[in-house]
C-alpha cells in the first residue's frame, strides 16, 4: 500500500507543488475505471453461466435491500464530507476535528441501521428466505460506515485508492474462481460480491490515522453538520430507493430468474458509466475549492474537461453496446441472458441523462451549497420511478423498470439543470457537439456495414472486427480534428514513450 503523508494537503492559496495533479488523478481513475471495466467482464462472465439468472438474481435482491440500510448507516456523510474536507484540506487540525464528528454520527446511524435490518429479516417470510446471505453480506453496511472513503477522495489520493483497489480486485477475480463452482455456490457469490469494496473499506480504517488525527480537541458540534446531512440524506435514500426499487419489485412480484436477466443488464449499463463517472468525480473536490475561493473561471474548465471525458470515453463505447447488444450479452453471459438485450437497450440509452444529473448535481449543485435543489429533484424521481415501476412492472417485468428509470432521469437532468442555468448555457454555447456526434454516426455505420459481412463469423471473431472498425473510425477523426481529451492523451503518451526510449 501505498504510504500517505502526515502533512496537511495544499494550502489556502490554491494549486501549489503540494496539491495533488490533477492529471494524476485523472490518470489513476482511468487506470481504476480501466479495473472496474475488465474485472467485472472476467468475473460476471464466469458466474453468470456457473449459477445462471435465478443465482445472480438472489444475490442482486439482497444486494438491492441491503442498499437501503447502508445508506441509512451513513446517512448523507459521503457527500457531505466530501465538500467540507476538500475546503479544510490546509487546516489538518479541523480537518481531523470534521472527520471524528462525521464518523461519530455515522457509528450511530449504524446501530440503528443493523437494528431496523434486524426487524425487517425477522418479520418478513420474504427476506427470511435468504437469512443467510443477509448474514454474510450485511457486513458491507458496518464496514461502509467507518471505511471513510470520501476522506481519501477529499484528499485526492487517488494513486492510493487505486493501488488499493486494483489488489483487492485480483484477490477477488482469485476467490470467484475458486470459490463458484456450481450452482450451489450463491453463498459464496454472496461473499465475493462485497469482498472487494469490504477489504477496500478495512484499509482506508487501518490507514486513516496518517491523514487525521484522533486527538480530541475541543467539543464535538454534532447538530452543526445535521441539517445539511440529513438534507442529502434525503436525497442519498431517494436516489437508493429508485435505484434499487425495480429489482426489489422485481424479486417481490417476479421471479429470481427475471431479477437476473435485468441485473445483468444493469450491471453493463453501471460499467459503462463508470467510464465517465469514475473520471470525472475527480474533479468534484476541486471544483470545491475553486469554488471556495471564487475562482469561476477555473470552474468552467473543469465542467467542460468533464463533458469532453464523457464524450470521448462513455458514450462511445454505450453507442458500440447498444448497436451490438445482442452480441455483448451472449459474449458476457450466454445465450440464456439474450432476453435481456431490449432491457439493457433502454439502460443504455439512461447512459446520457446519467452523465448529465452527475455534471449538473454532483458536479456544480452540490459545491455550490445547493444541495436543497438537487434532493428535490431526486424526491420528485423517486414518485415518478415508483409510480412507472407499479404501473409498468406487473406488465413488461424488466424491460418496464428500465423505461421508468429512464423516464425518470430526464426528469432529473430537467430539473438539476434548471438550478444552475448559468454553467448549463455555457456548456450549451461553449462546446460543439457535432464534433463528437458525426463521428459517432460515421462510426457506427462503418461498424454496421461490415457487420453485415461478418456476421455468420465466431462471436469473437465479429466483437474484435466490429470493434476495432467502430473505435478506429471514431478515434482516428478525433484525432484528426485535434479535440482537446484525445490531443492531450497522446501528447503525454509521447512524453511517455519519449522517456521510455532515452532511457
Amino acid at each position: 500500500m501505498q504510504n500517505l503523508t502526515n502533512k496537511p494537503i495544499g494550502k489556502a492559496d490554491g494549486l501549489n507543488d503540494k496539491q495533488k495533479s490533477l492529471s494524476k488523478n485523472m490518470l489513476m481513475s482511468v487506470i481504476l475505471t480501466s479495473s472496474n471495466f475488465i474485472f467485472p467482464l472476467v468475473t460476471y462472465s464466469y458466474v453468470a453461466r456457473i449459477l445462471g439468472p435465478e443465482g445472480t438474481g438472489k444475490v442482486a435482491f439482497v444486494n438491492s435491500i441491503l442498499q437501503y440500510f447502508s445508506y441509512i448507516a451513513v446517512l448523507g456523510i459521503p457527500t457531505y464530507g466530501l465538500r467540507e474536507c476538500s475546503k479544510l484540506k490546509d487546516d489538518r487540525e479541523a480537518f481531523s476535528h470534521l472527520v471524528q464528528e462525521l464518523l461519530l454520527l455515522a457509528l450511530i446511524a449504524t446501530m440503528f441501521s443493523y437494528i431496523g435490518l434486524g426487524c425487517a429479516v425477522i418479520f418478513s417470510s420474504k427476506l427470511e428466505e435468504y437469512k443467510l446471505l443477509f448474514a454474510v453480506m450485511s457486513i458491507q453496511i458496518i464496514l461502509n460506515a467507518i471505511g471513510v472513503e470520501w476522506v481519501y477522495q477529499a484528499c485526492e489520493e487517488y494513486t492510493y485508492i487505486t493501488t488499493r483497489s486494483l489488489i483487492f480486485k485480483i484477490i477477488s477475480v482469485v476467490l470467484t474462481f475458486l470459490l463458484i463452482r456450481n450452482r450451489n455456490s450463491v453463498l459464496a457469490y454472496g461473499f465475493v460480491t462485497i469482498f472487494s469494496t469490504s477489504s477496500n473499506y478495512i484499509c482506508n480504517f487501518l490507514n486513516i490515522g496518517k491523514l487525521v488525527n484522533f486527538k480530541k480537541k475541543g467539543n464535538y458540534q454534532l447538530k452543526h453538520h445535521m441539517k445539511p446531512i440529513l438534507i442529502l440524506f434525503s436525497a442519498s435514500i431517494v436516489i437508493t430507493i429508485y435505484a434499487n426499487f425495480d429489482i426489489s419489485m422485481l424479486g417481490i412480484i417476479g421471479t429470481e430468474s427475471e431479477v437476473g436477466m435485468y441485473h445483468t443488464a444493469l450491471k453493463i449499463k453501471n460499467v459503462l458509466l463508470a467510464l465517465s463517472t469514475a473520471v470525472t468525480s475527480v474533479l468534484i473536490p476541486r471544483i470545491s475549492f475553486y469554488i471556495k475561493n471564487k475562482q469561476f473561471s477555473e470552474v468552467n474548465k473543469m465542467i467542460f474537461n468533464s463533458v469532453r471525458v464523457s464524450f470521448v470515453l462513455s458514450i462511445p463505447v454505450s453507442v458500440y453496446v447498444f448497436v451490438f447488444a445482442s452480441d455483448v450479452i451472449t459474449f458476457l453471459c450466454g445465450i440464456q441472458y439474450l432476453p435481456a438485450v431490449s432491457t439493457l437497450r433502454v439502460l443504455i440509452v439512461c447512459i446520457i441523462p446519467l452523465i448529465l444529473t452527475n455534471l449538473f448535481g454532483c458536479q456544480l449543485l452540490i459545491p455550490l451549497g445547493k444541495e436543497k435543489r438537487y434532493t428535490q429533484s431526486v424526491f420528485i424521481g423517486m414518485w415518478i420511478n415508483l409510480i412507472l415501476n407499479f404501473l409498468l412492472i406487473p406488465s413488461y417485468g424488466a424491460f418496464g423498470a428500465a423505461m421508468g428509470t429512464l423516464i425518470t432521469e430526464v426528469w432529473n437532468v430537467f430539473w438539476m439543470s434548471n438550478g444552475v442555468k448559468s454553467y448549463r448555457n455555457i456548456i450549451l454555447e461553449e462546446i460543439n457537439y457535432w464534433n463528437y456526434i458525426i463521428p459517432i454516426v460515421i462510426a457506427g455505420i462503418a461498424a454496421i456495414v461490415v457487420y453485415s459481412f461478418v456476421k455468420n463469423m465466431y462471436l469473437m471473431i465479429r466483437l474484435g472486427i466490429t470493434s476495432v472498425i467502430f473505435f478506429g473510425c471514431f478515434y482516428f477523426i478525433q484525432l484528426a480534428s485535434a479535440e482537446p481529451i484525445v490531443s492531450r492523451v497522446i501528447v503525454k503518451l509521447k512524453k511517455v514513450l519519449v522517456c521510455i526510449v532515452c532511457r
